[in-house]
């Protein structure tokens, strides 16, 4: 709807608002231009907001679109889907629910026509665009040139071939809401939010319902406490749920499914079922919309999506792309404050750049509704470990107005939080009005709340949102009950932080006392300890070793100890200083490293997963290439260790690998007299505290190794990575 995409920042409009009365007059049809401030490509969600917020601030506007403005929301998504929902819980008959439908989507609809579009001062124009180069673009043999382009072109359903199917038989939820009556048989392929959202209402309506998940676990993306209820409720209804799913061939009416439920072995079909239909809805997920000319324009692209970067620029500095084209969350309202950031960003030039790092809740408007946000307990154990988070379940039997509403029955609300502090990392609510009750997580999660202040809070009785506050006291019971083991684990985790600050703590008390008792400039302690290294050559190297050994619970920078290392041993004792303190230092961070990841199950997380299986399988190039492009030190040593590579490849290539860098710094410090450096009355004498041939040698290496690196990945970063 474009109504609530208008509302921009108050400060925005405050500060570019145009006189649009006048505007909107002169451009109730305006003429198209050879040249546009912006150029947006798609009138769903996202291109709708980023249009109208434009064009309000004063900018030149054209809006292209190949079918009708409101895209996949108001025409074959959120706006129909809701609606024959609607129509199923208020006991329409089916054909009564269908046509409740189409007129839904005409009163949406009505406020995104072109003309509507236009009296806002919107160009819009109908058909399918084409990039003719970085900043033109071409639309019915029309080109249009830009100064910035929005790609929001949004995304299909995603098919799957299936032998014998015939297409007359096939729904999406593109033509779903072209039906003049019920399937009195309907199989939906796929369990997602489409999938269930449509299985419940077609079988409220009174279709016979069956539902082929290839997932093991039906729901299996909710809590597995919230999995179950939603699949009793369905069962309930009267749908059957085949999972582990493998839709083989069809053969007329008829579907016949494969049942893969053997772990150990996947392609070993464990049961058989031949299920009729009448209609068949492919519900599998979605692919983006791509443009034709994207490599003419610079583009870079992938078969998931436009490639963008935090504020959805793509790698044409003058093109955005945003929803589902680019954006791995495919919801309306995630393409909604896209569009919103990139109105922001280009009104102000980029100089108040709107955060994109925000909590995205999703909802499926099931009944019971499914709403979820934030991190699971599964992911919040893997980022943290098991014992730094919590898990909390509010049932809606202890709730009234659940009660009161015989909404108890399948309402069950988990939040995952920090232990002691109570931060809410992620929430996961089945039951009634669960989409409203997730925006106060949702603001929790964003703003760094804790169970402690919304359990602070008063929340009107009866409602079902009290269920928030009741988490925050089953919070507080728990952290109350195990204050104590939560402490000794909170020290134990910060043991080495602790003893750094300990070990600094007293080597500066150390430092001013000696300086403060011999009357002594800090030039002159700094020059002391350079005589005792230098002249020592027993106990200085035995010193240093131990010192960069240890460094890693002492957080001394390894950079400036290597450095360090070279001014005072020299280039060749340096080096071999050096190599020796720095595996041990190396080695140390990695057992510290498995130490803490000991609970840690990365493998199976959604944004690291692959990389850890992929470095794991080949440890020894993987962990050489991070050493070689100069990843920093101590990220690739408990990273290691966190992630369990094989510590027999990650020590080899570390030995290898660290040479080159130790080297060039090394050197870089033996490029540098020190005691010339601190004596030194003037730039001069400065300059004569500088070889310049250590330094051209130690900028060669490091070009060098990087060089090198680039060589080991074009040749063994496809087993690396």
């Amino acid at each position: 709807m474009v109504v609530p995409c208008l509302k921009l920042p108050t400060y925005l409009l405050a500060l570019l608002r145009n006189d649009m009365n006048t505007k909107n007059k002169a451009a109730s049809n305006p003429e198209l231009l050879d040249q546009y401030d912006v150029v947006v490509v798609g009138a769903g969600s996202g291109g709708l907001t980023a249009a109208i917020g434009l064009v309000t601030a004063g900018k030149s506007v054209l809006l292209i679109e190949k079918d009708l403005p409101g895209g996949e929301c108001t025409h074959s998504g959120c706006v129909p889907s809701k609606a024959l929902l609607h129509a199923a819980k208020q006991h329409y008959s089916g054909a009564d629910a269908l046509q409740y439908v189409r007129k839904t989507i005409s009163h949406v609809y009505a406020e995104e026509t072109p003309e509507v579009l236009r009296s806002h001062g919107v160009h819009y124009l109908q058909g399918t665009a084409s990039f003719k180069d970085k900043c033109s673009i071409s639309v019915n043999n029309k080109v249009f040139s830009y100064k910035k382009a929005i790609i929001a072109t949004g995304s299909s359903p995603r098919m799957i071939e299936i032998n014998g199917l015939d297409r007359q038989y096939i729904l999406t939820n593109q033509n779903l809401f072209d039906l003049k009556d019920l399937p009195e048989k309907l199989l939906v392929v796929g369990s997602g939010p489409i999938g269930m959202e449509m299985a419940q209402a077609f079988a409220i309506l009174g279709s016979q319902v069956t539902i082929a998940s290839i997932d093991a676990r039906f729901a299996r993306l909710e809590d597995p406490e919230i999995s179950p209820l939603i699949e009793d409720k369905f069962k309930k209804l009267g749908i059957t749920i085949l999972k582990n799913a493998h839709s083989t061939s069809a053969q007329g009416t008829s579907m016949h499914i494969d049942i893969k439920a053997d772990f150990d072995n996947p392609d070993r079909v464990t049961d058989t079922h031949k299920v009729e239909f009448d209609k068949v809805l492919i519900a599998i997920g979605r692919v983006p919309n791509m443009l034709d000319g994207l490599d003419e324009a610079a583009i870079k692209h992938t078969k998931h999506g436009i490639t963008i970067d935090d504020q959805y620029r793509t790698s044409n500095k003058h093109v955005f792309a945003i929803g589902d084209v680019s954006q791995r969350l495919k919801f309306t309202h995630t393409a909604n404050e896209a569009g919103r950031v990139v109105t922001q960003n280009l009104l102000t030039k980029g100089f108040f750049k709107a955060s994109t790092a925000k909590a995205v809740p999703k909802v499926t408007y099931t009944i019971p509704e499914i709403a979820a946000v934030g991190l699971s307990h599964e992911e919040a154990v893997s980022k943290y470990g098991e014992k730094s988070v919590t898990k909390i379940t509010v049932p809606f039997s202890t709730n009234d107005r659940a009660k009161t509403d015989s909404a108890e029955e399948h309402g069950l609300t988990v939040v995952v939080a920090k232990r002691l502090s109570g931060k809410v990392l992620g929430a996961n609510i089945i039951g009634q009005n669960a989409g409203e009750v997730l925006a106060s997580y949702t603001l929790a999660i964003d703003h760094g709340l804790s169970l402690w202040k919304l359990r602070s809070s008063i929340f009107p009785y009866p409602t079902i949102s009290q269920v928030v506050k009741k988490s925050g006291d089953v919070f507080a019971s728990q952290a109350l009950a195990n204050w104590k083991t939560d402490l000794k684990n909170l020290f134990k985790k910060n043991l080495p932080k602790l003893f750094a600050v300990a070990f600094w703590a007293a080597i500066l008390v150390s430092f001013f006392i000696y300086k403060s008792a011999n009357d002594l400039t800090t030039r002159g302690i700094l020059g002391l300890a350079i005589d005792f290294f230098q002249d020592n050559q027993t106990i200085a190297p035995l010193l240093f070793i131990a010192l960069y050994t240890l460094r890693p619970i002492i957080f001394f920078p390894a950079t400036l100890l290597t450095a360090l290392a070279g001014v005072l041993f020299g280039p060749i004792y340096g080096i071999i200083y050096t190599f020796i303190g720095e595996n041990g230092s190396a080695n140390l961070a990695y057992g510290i490293g498995r130490i803490l990841g000991n609970d840690l199950n990365l493998e199976d997380n959604k944004l690291f997963g692959k990389y850890v299986a992929k470095a794991r399988k080949n440890p020894f190039i993987s962990v050489l290439i991070m050493r070689f492009i100069y990843l920093p030190f101590d990220l690739v040593n408990y990273g290691s260790g966190v992630t369990k590579i094989n510590w027999k490849g990650y020590a080899l290539a570390t030995a290898v690998g660290i040479l080159p860098g130790l080297t060039t710094f090394v050197l870089l410090g033996a490029s540098i007299d020190a005691k010339t450096l601190l004596e030194a009355e003037s730039l001069t004498e400065l300059a004569g505290g500088f070889n310049p041939l250590t330094f051209a040698v130690a900028a060669a290496l490091f070009i060098g190794s990087l060089v090198l690196a680039k060589w080991y990945k074009v040749n063994y970063g496809a087993d690396a990575e």
